[in-house]
């Protein structure tokens, strides 16, 4: 994929997060059943990095006794996320996963690095792949990172809201198989990038950042299949 188009991807999303930041936090309840599911397993005390952490959900729901550090690239929706009431002690900072020097803002090693509904916003496969990558290396020895995305073309309402790519002025071969954009339509407007990526190519993560998948489950929605989770840890 082009640079010029991964920018423009990339900044149609920023955009989004940035004007429609208090729609979309109001729009997201206050937990998801597969988050849940993995925070049980959460050792007291973890150290948790937020990659793409948008409102501060996580940090609600981690349990007592953590230290939690989330970085995004909206400033708008880490305004928002700062105001999130929390009982542990919280960190925000304001970067974007597609510069590869993003690991200098959050030194240090992590229990658990969560990437939850942001590896599918972030065009090209390299880019993902080095993402993964650079998180797997601010993992401890005995880390787990969560990648988790959205099943989006296995939910009709979903896929009702997919569009054309020259509403942003692209063809399809300006990007590449698995790319998608979807609107928003709730007190607003607006175009959002989006990556299939599914069970091969989360395994294809994995293994580019020396990773092994323990687990791997669907889970949120009406029919528990929104969101794919994969928790990967060091092989």
């Amino acid at each position: 994929m082009r640079k010029e188009v991964i920018n423009l991807l990339n900044n149609l999303n920023r955009a989004f997060y940035d004007e429609l930041a208090e729609t979309f936090a109001a729009s997201r309840g206050p937990t998801e059943p597969g988050l849940e599911r993995v925070f049980a397993q959460m050792e007291p005390g973890a150290r948790v990095l937020d990659l793409g952490c948008g409102q501060g959900r996580v940090a609600t729901l981690l349990p007592a006794g953590c230290k939690y550090v989330g970085m995004d690239f909206s400033t708008e929706m880490l305004a928002i996320a700062q105001r999130q009431p929390t009982c542990i002690p919280t960190r925000f900072v304001a970067g974007d996963l597609l510069d590869p020097g993003w690991p200098a803002l959050v030194p240090g090693r992590y229990n658990w690095i969560i990437l939850r509904a942001v590896l599918h916003h972030i065009p090209g496969a390299e880019n993902r792949q080095a993402i993964v990558r650079r998180a797997a290396g601010c993992l401890t020895s005995q880390g787990r990172l969560l990648l988790a995305n959205w099943q989006f073309l296995e939910i009709e309402r979903l896929r009702r809201r997919l569009l054309s790519w020259d509403v942003v002025g692209l063809q399809p071969d300006d990007v590449e198989s698995g790319d998608y954009l979807l609107n928003w339509q709730r007190e607003g407007y607006g175009i959002r990038y989006v990556h299939w990526i599914d069970e091969d190519e989360t395994a294809t993560l994995a293994a580019c950042a020396d990773l092994s998948i323990e687990t791997l489950f669907r889970a949120d929605g009406h029919h528990n299949n929104l969101t794919l989770y994969a928790v990967l840890r060091t092989t």
